[in-house]
């Protein structure tokens, strides 16, 4: 299995590819520069960006629909107005009240004026990238694009431009003098190419290409690569088939169809390299025809070329090989010793034409502490010129070989991301929202920028509409403790999974199933096999789904007033999300395997008869569902997508309200205002008078 996992908290490896030399950088480390070295690097780094202060881009249907997306042709500037116009004091940050201008309930026909009034989000890393001449630092973060130069000034911040969400060689390419940046990412539910203009701090879009594929959140599941000299661009997403773009002539010159872990440009711009499995494919970019091959000893094995790029170097656990790329003839094996650490896995870069280093990490059996190597070796003679092993607990590869040290600007927020999950998320009034993480629990009121928070990093915390819970476990049994230290349920040694908004119900898990646990009994209500899935409720009702058994779900209906199930049924292929209205209607979404689509499912509270609402091609798997009280559907979806429907699904809109997972969403109870959470934090959206 490949060492770059997005969102792990472990060490992450530094793979260097083709002409970019990648750097996987850790999440918690400082991110450094090289004083007085000029080797190419990129790097990629474990976080999730945010949508930024951009207006979301949308497109309104009479039935759901892909979303349309920009054409290949330079963006316009900005027509000047004879009159200014008053800029938009949003989004507010946590401890700014959000002014009342007048916002109407969200629908589908005023969504083109939708914005985030409201942000709570973490600035942390994800991709990075260097410019060929090694002057400039590109990092993409989740409150958007940093530009750094050698010396580890900021230059310059855009928080409208972000990566994809996901671990890959290349999400991120610079041209060689750092005027041009290229980025794979979501826009609007699609995968697109974009392609900025960096000029005195702007940054200006100069194309944006659409790359016709699903999205899954694997790692490597995107690409793309800009010529040093500005000539191509090569992108892939997906299914989609890789492309390579003539940006003089907006022609195609290459198409490949073939599985892609990555794509780059010599730092020369004379070849373009496809990194697929084992093969590293070199095509001319005079020709484009009959590419030369590389064979990996392995698919993970790291590489870099030198700055001229006339050499390749590849990492072996106990030994270097350089080969020319003319040839692929190999002029160096430098081996290093010992030669029984057979589970190294080098990062490696060259510092000139004639200097490799390399960058080692050893994790300990419990991955606390780790040993770490570092080496520099001339090609020419193969001898080394230094190498040292040390010892350290957060190892920094990206520290060592740059050699500056750079401060992100910070968005400091009491309501703490979960990447995970969060436990609830909701508007417990019209301007009232209540965040619950796994070990925060915050009430924030929007209009006067007034939050109250709860947290405790050792302990697991349950909120309810007023208060917070604790999770207590020992040996024989858990409790749920308020925070004046009185039990309020007492029950087995399992994990609580769920909790409703009046603290007087537990949803838990059994090991084997699913319990229903009500206030003062000491045994289960209801018992279901499988893992909780979802779960709502109205003032009478719960409904939960559990995971069985591969794609067996159960729906599972309890009465409050009783503790009864009243409804119970078997279902496949379910997604997580499940809501239900005051009156019990219960709608949850289905996959439909045969024909890619997504199954909006109700069952109607007086016959329990399970109907169909409609049937949706969904950009990504669906994660949360809600629905406002003027009957709005809301579903966030894996690429931080949300589609907004008209309750019987005959108008759809799609707008990028996050670009990682959103994990919860709710509307305020007056429809105004739609909050999302994902693992870049808490947006609070809300439709802008005169945003147009």
């Amino acid at each position: 299995m490949k060492l770059r996992i997005v969102f792990s908290g472990l060490f992450f490896f530094i793979i260097l590819s083709a002409c970019a030399n990648p750097i996987v950088i850790p999440a918690n480390v400082a991110v450094t520069l090289p004083a007085d070295q000029n080797f190419i690097i990129s790097a990629t780094v474990p976080v999730t960006p945010d949508a930024g202060t951009e207006a979301p881009v949308f497109v309104v249907s009479a039935t759901p629909s892909a979303t349309p997306i920009p054409s290949f042709t330079p963006t316009q500037s900005p027509t000047a107005t004879l009159r200014p116009t008053r800029k938009s004091p949003y989004p507010v940050v946590q401890g700014t009240p959000v002014i009342d201008m007048g916002f109407q309930p969200i629908d589908v026909p005023s969504l083109d004026q939708i914005k985030v009034v409201f942000n709570a989000l973490t600035t942390g890393l994800r991709h990075a990238a260097v410019s060929g001449d090694g002057q400039k630092l590109f990092l993409s973060t989740s409150t958007g694009m940093f530009l750094f130069d050698r010396r580890g000034k900021l230059q310059a911040q855009w928080p409208g431009i972000f990566t994809a969400p996901i671990a890959c060689e290349s999400c991120i390419s610079v041209n060689y003098d750092g005027s041009r940046v290229a980025v794979i990412t979501r826009n609007s539910g699609v995968w697109e190419a974009q392609v900025y203009q960096i000029d005195n701090g702007q940054a200006v879009l100069l194309f944006a290409l659409p790359a016709d594929s699903s999205y899954l959140g694997l790692a490597d599941e995107a690409s793309i690569a800009i010529s040093p000299d500005n000539t191509f661009l090569a992108f892939k997403a997906g299914q989609a088939v890789l492309r390579v773009i003539n940006l003089e002539t907006k022609l195609q010159v290459l198409g490949y169809e073939r599985s892609v872990s990555g794509i780059s440009f010599t730092p020369d711009g004379a070849n373009f390299v496809i990194h697929g499995g084992q093969e590293l494919l070199f095509y001319d970019v005079k020709t484009w025809k009959s590419p030369s091959n590389l064979l990996l000893p392995r698919v993970d094995t790291p590489f870099a070329f030198s700055p001229d790029g006339k050499l390749v170097a590849i990492a072996l656990p106990t030994k270097m090989r350089v080969y020319s790329v003319d040839k692929f003839k190999m002029l160096r094996e430098i081996n290093v010793p010992p030669s029984n650490f057979t589970l190294r896995h080098w990062q490696i870069a060259f510092q000139d034409n004639k200097t490799l280093s390399g960058y080692a990490v050893q994790w300990d059996t419990y991955h606390t502490n780790a040993t770490v190597e570092t080496g520099h070796w001339d090609i020419e003679t193969g001898s080394a010129q230094g190498f040292e092993t040390s010892t350290s607990s957060s190892p920094d590869a990206l520290g060592w070989f740059w050699g500056k040290s750079l401060v992100l600007p910070t968005m400091p927020s009491d309501l703490e991301a979960d990447p995970a999950n969060y436990a609830a998320l909701r508007f417990v009034s019209d301007s009232m929202l209540m965040v619950n993480s796994t070990h925060s629990a915050c009430w924030l009121k929007l209009f006067v920028a007034e939050t109250t928070c709860f947290r405790d990093p050792n302990q697991v915390l349950f909120a309810t509409d007023s208060t917070t819970f604790i999770e207590k476990l020992d040996k024989s049994s858990t409790s749920l403790v308020d925070r004046s230290g009185v039990v309020s349920m007492l029950l087995g040694p399992y994990r609580i999974a769920a909790i409703n908004r009046t603290g007087e119900w537990l949803l838990v898990d059994n090991g084997t199933g699913t319990d229903l646990y009500t206030k003062g009994k000491k045994l289960p209500q209801e018992s279901v096999k499988g893992k909780l899935q979802g779960f709502a409720e109205n003032a009478k009702l719960l409904v939960f789904t559990a995971l069985e058994k591969e794609n067996t779900f159960t729906i599972t209906v309890v009465s409050k007033e009783n503790g009864n199930a009243i409804y119970q049924k078997k279902d496949n292929f379910l997604y997580k999300p499940v809501l239900m209205t005051a009156d019990g209607t219960i709608y949850y979404m289905q996959n439909e395997l045969d024909r890619f689509q997504t199954i909006l499912n109700v069952i109607d509270p007086k016959t329990l008869k399970i109907s169909e609402v409609v049937r949706l091609s969904l950009p990504a798997a669906p994660g949360a569902l809600t629905l406002s009280s003027t009957g709005l559907f809301a579903i966030g979806q894996d690429d931080g997508s949300v589609m907004i429907m008209s309750k019987d699904g005959s108008q759809s809109a799609v707008f990028q309200a996050a670009t990682s997972p959103i994990s919860a969403i709710n509307f305020s109870p007056d429809g105004r205002f739609l909050a999302v959470a994902s693992a870049e934090g808490v947006r609070v959206y809300a439709v802008l008078p005169g945003a147009n």
